[in-house]
């Protein structure tokens, strides 16, 4: 078996090329060397927050018309939707805009390609994961320290204010729609007064219980009184020793009270009517405690809308966060790349591999004539 099948035909190979494989290691070095010189020094800020639980922003739990303990933190569907905020188009362009990344990164704005590139100069320095206490870590990075910590907490400060500003929509259609019901009940509430007040004054009936007793009273009386002057006019009328006056007084209490009772119980007074009979009362009555009852569930409806829509409101101009701050983000004072050491020592590794397998095919080629294979051909 020849040398260069084995091991040691290896390493005489490399011996032999040595020389050369150092002056390509040497060279790989120097211009490793130089160009980890040339990279910018990049810095990473980095901040962490969690999320913060819807519920927070119901009006239930704010006023405390619930028995459910409140969780302050938000659940991992909470944790996803804070994510797809943190990655979207509209918080990509309010960084653009924000910190003028157009003329900071070198790039012409005005080019059709433009926009394209400055998002994806901003994508591959700026990153959001979930870390293992499954918190949203936000990590932006610059070549200015000052810079890439400002940019990272107005990244965080703008995802607070794009999930506030969903859960406010929502609310905020949920007050329209309060809004709509209220005026509509309002309208309805009108209408049952003005139902009700015809009605009353059609009738006269103001006071149904009230007004029930008196005429409950009056009819007793009347044929309570009755009762006794007849029976006195049976007992004295036949005594011939009783005046005639006192006779006549009674006869005349009598009519009163039969009249009395006959304006009481007289069916042909209608509604409209002056006088109140119980005919037209009991006409009316009806008709006047169903309004009535009506307008007062409407009222109560009404004042149980009008709360829920004050405590909507409330929570609407309430500012509740969307996330809740772990660790904001700071200056860093240690660069997060290049590691140049790395670099040049990657780099150098590979020129001497690279090197090394260069000369073990020139060597192993070398006895093949080229001028006859091309001579043959």
């Amino acid at each position: 078996m020849e040398n260069r099948d084995n091991l040691l035909g290896v390493l005489q190979t490399i011996y032999r090329w040595r020389k050369t494989i150092r002056n390509v290691c040497i060279l790989a070095l120097a211009i490793s060397i130089g160009l980890s010189l040339l990279l910018d020094n990049f810095y990473q800020a980095t901040t962490i927050f969690y999320p913060a639980s819807p519920r927070l922003a119901n009006p239930e739990l704010m006023f405390g018309n619930t028995g459910q303990v409140t969780d302050y933190y938000g659940s991992d569907r909470d944790l996803d939707r804070l994510s797809e905020i943190a990655v979207s188009k509209e918080l990509e362009d309010f960084m653009v805009q924000q910190f003028k990344l157009y003329a900071h990164y070198g790039i012409d704005s005005a080019s059709k390609q433009g926009p394209f590139k400055v998002r994806q100069v901003f994508r591959g320095l700026y990153n959001v994961q979930k870390n293992k206490n499954d918190a949203i870590e936000l990590n932006m990075e610059d070549t200015d320290p000052r810079l890439a910590a400002e940019m990272a907490n107005a990244a965080r400060r703008k995802i607070d204010a794009i999930a506030q500003r969903l859960i406010k929509e929502s609310q905020g259609t949920l007050l329209k729609a309060f809004e709509g019901n209220i005026n509509r009940k309002k309208a309805e509430l009108e209408l049952l007064g003005d139902s009700l007040r015809r009605t009353q004054a059609q009738y006269g009936i103001y006071a149904p219980t009230a007004q029930g007793e008196q005429l409950s009273e009056q009819l007793t009386k009347a044929e309570s009184e009755i009762a006794r002057n007849k029976a006195k006019l049976e007992v004295l009328e036949p005594d011939t020793r009783i005046p005639r006056d006192t006779i006549a007084y009674i006869r005349a209490n009598l009519k009163a009270y039969e009249r009395q009772r006959q304006q009481l119980m007289n069916t042909a007074s209608g509604a409209g009517s002056d006088n109140m009979t119980i005919k037209r009362f009991n006409e009316g009555s009806p008709q006047i405690a169903v309004l009535q009852d009506l307008h007062f569930q409407s009222r109560k409806q009404l004042s149980y809308d009008l709360e829920r829509y004050n405590q909507i409101l409330a929570t609407y101009n309430t500012d509740i966060p969307a996330v809740l701050v772990v660790e904001t983000a700071e200056v860093p004072l240690v660069k997060s790349r290049p590691k140049r050491s790395i670099i040049v020592l990657a780099s150098l590794v590979g020129a001497f591999l690279f090197a090394v397998f260069a000369a073990l095919v020139a060597d192993s080629y070398k006895d093949i004539r080229w001028n006859e294979i091309k001579g043959t051909a």
